[in-house]
């Protein structure tokens, strides 16, 4: 038996257990871990904690992550609650404030993932899964597709047009405050960065982004960092590369994500 065979058995005989050896795991893994048959895949969830040891927990560990994923899309993506106050409403907590900053962030978001691993055109070509998580919002009580909503919801449309930067208060002599406004257009479409598909499909890229936008908004302590594009771009493509279609998912990367940012705080070693 090949040496690569060899490893590949050693893997599936300890995943094959209905309790997973972290510690044997880690051990295994520290030299690489083979991509066939999905093995660095399923490998990763476990040792990033996105799936438990117990195997026998894992569907419901998935449903329940992927319904989370879906609370968030519709929460923040598809229905936030629109601005309900007044664009030159002074407070930095009101709705428009929050617009203005989340543009801000998500132009930054979007000039990173628009040149993630050019030298390999993943990350251009369309995903299986595109966005069809649906919320029931508006008025007519009818559902919204992201990818099928005439690019509303579609995060690249927003920074494609003109982007109003985050006002800025200046207050001059007894109280009187003036608003500073700064338009600027957006600059992240040049040439040789990826550019969108068309409505009812959607790229990698585009997911990449959704992604790194609600981690955004769900950790705003820390927020977007450029070059977080470059940590999630190699998690998300094994995920997405996986042999097993219920692995796929682009919900995996997202919670997968979230775990190495936060890797200080993992339960210690068993």
């Amino acid at each position: 038996m090949s040496l690569q065979k060899a490893r590949i058995k050693a893997f599936e005989d300890l995943l094959g257990q209905d309790v997973i050896n972290m510690g044997q795991l880690q051990k295994l893994a520290f030299n690489g871990v083979p991509e066939e048959k999905g093995l660095r895949s399923l490998v990763w969830k476990i040792l990033l904690h996105y799936l438990p040891q117990e195997k026998d927990a894992w569907q419901s560990t998935l449903l329940k992550k992927r319904q989370l994923y879906q609370q968030f899309i519709d929460e923040i993506i598809v229905s936030p609650g629109g601005p309900s106050d007044h664009p030159l409403n002074i407070s930095p907590d009101s709705s428009w404030s929050v617009y203005f900053k989340d543009n801000e962030v998500l132009l930054q978001i979007d000039k990173d993932v628009r040149r993630l691993c050019p030298d390999i055109n993943f990350f251009q070509s369309a995903t299986e899964f595109p966005c069809l998580e649906v919320s029931c919002y508006n008025s007519c009580n009818s559902y919204i597709k992201i990818v099928n909503s005439n690019g509303v919801k579609r995060l690249h449309k927003r920074v494609e047009q003109s982007v109003l930067s985050y006002s800025t208060l200046e207050r001059r002599g007894l109280g009187v405050a003036t608003l500073s406004n700064e338009i600027r257009r957006s600059s992240s479409v040049t040439s040789g960065d990826y550019t969108p598909l068309n409505e009812g499909c959607e790229a990698h890229w585009e997911v990449v982004e959704r992604m790194l936008f609600l981690y955004a908004k769900l950790n705003p302590g820390q927020g977007y960092v450029q070059g977080m594009n470059e940590i999630i771009g190699p998690i998300y493509h094994t995920f997405a590369c996986d042999t097993n279609k219920d692995y796929r998912s682009k919900k995996h990367s997202c919670f997968t994500f979230n775990s190495v940012m936060f890797l200080d705080f993992l339960p210690a070693n068993p």
